[in-house]
């Protein structure tokens, strides 16, 4: 629970534990992959940004999808802030004057247009300087991969937090596990072998049983936990969904779990109606994507080419048309490998939907 938000299921020991991880020196970089809505955000901020500053480490924080317009230049802006509000030094508030004007090609600029000139890794090194360890929390990093133009930045990111790995610690996180699999597992990438990727986990019951306990506590009536649990899963682990079942339980104590749960289900598929882009899919690609909702899926074994097969109507599927089909959901951003390299979906929503529908 934090003072503004009652509803929100803290994860202190999970952030603790992350923490220590870089603090020690374990690892330097983290990325947490998970598709979106799974509470990735409200984790960096109300669980590990505490957790840092308990240990005396400053935190900077950035979103690549909060702004409309060249997130790219955004970030090198609001890191170089980052820098000015915590320098001390005399050296280095020196360094940050200096490009209070720079003069390019004859040509006076102001800082913000300077930006573009001043390299990440040399602001990440003037990081490094300051007389406090600085966390770097970078969300939804992936969408740089999305932007034509940002290899050097890309580049010079990396080059700076390798450079400075003792005193500048990052996390990373991101809903597109393959734009981050692009930024930081190819071979030709800046990012390779860089960062440790590890699953962000899933709430369980301990999280219901949370929002059970708030309920009783403001309308003095139960909810049947395990029910509740059951609900979430059904709802395939995403925190908000839970939470407004709740939140209408509140604001109407006569309603009750199944009757909210319900209600919760309906406006979620009629908000988001996977309707069109279901029939936009060839025949085996919605296949796949059904027998991968169902359960775990292993495309290229023989035994699942024969039953899709079957299940298609047809005499045989042949390896290469499991590639193609597998390489079209890739790219339309529908399907991932998680952490561990097992088949996933990108959007929980678009699963349960499928699961709700065949």
């Amino acid at each position: 629970m934090t003072p503004n938000d009652p509803l929100y299921f803290p994860r202190a020991r999970h952030a603790e534990h992350l923490i220590n991880l870089l603090a020690d020196g374990i690892v330097n970089t983290l990325t947490l992959f998970a598709p979106r809505r799974m509470g990735k955000t409200q984790f960096l901020l109300n669980d590990i940004r505490p957790a840092a500053e308990a240990q005396h480490i400053d935190v900077f924080y950035f979103s690549f999808m909060d702004t409309n317009s060249h997130p790219e230049l955004r970030f090198q802006q609001s890191l170089l802030e980052f820098a000015d509000n915590r320098s001390a030094s005399s050296k280095l508030k020196k360094w940050l004057a200096s490009i209070e004007s720079i003069d390019i090609l004859g040509t006076s600029i102001n800082r913000q247009q300077a930006t573009e000139h001043i390299s990440v890794s040399e602001i990440i090194s003037v990081l490094a300087q300051g007389k406090q360890p600085v966390l770097l929390l970078l969300d939804e990093i992936q969408e740089l991969a999305r932007i034509d133009g940002t290899a050097p930045l890309i580049r010079s990111l990396r080059t700076g937090l390798d450079m400075n790995k003792t005193r500048v610690k990052t996390i990373f996180t991101g809903s597109s596990t393959n734009g981050l699999r692009q930024m930081f597992n190819d071979n030709k990438a800046p990012f390779f072998q860089f960062s440790h990727p590890i699953d962000f986990p899933k709430m369980g019951q301990e999280f219901t049983d949370f929002l059970a306990d708030i309920y009783r506590d403001r309308t003095g009536q139960d909810i049947d936990k395990p029910a509740f649990y059951r609900w979430f899963e059904r709802l395939e682990y995403i925190p908000m969904h839970a939470r407004t079942i709740v939140q209408d339980m509140i604001i109407n104590p006569a309603l009750s779990l199944e009757d909210a749960a319900a209600l919760r289900l309906a406006h979620l598929y009629d908000d988001t109606d996977y309707s069109d882009t279901w029939r936009e899919l060839k025949a085996l690609d919605r296949q796949i994507l059904k027998n991968l909702a169902h359960g775990e899926f292993s495309p290229y074994k023989q035994e699942t080419r024969e039953q899709l097969a079957r299940e298609m109507g047809i005499d045989a599927l042949s390896t290469s048309q499991m590639q193609a089909a597998m390489r079209r959901l890739e790219r339309a951003d529908l399907i991932t490998r998680d952490a561990a390299s097992q088949w996933a979906f990108n959007h929980p929503d678009l699963k349960g939907w499928i699961k709700e529908n065949f």
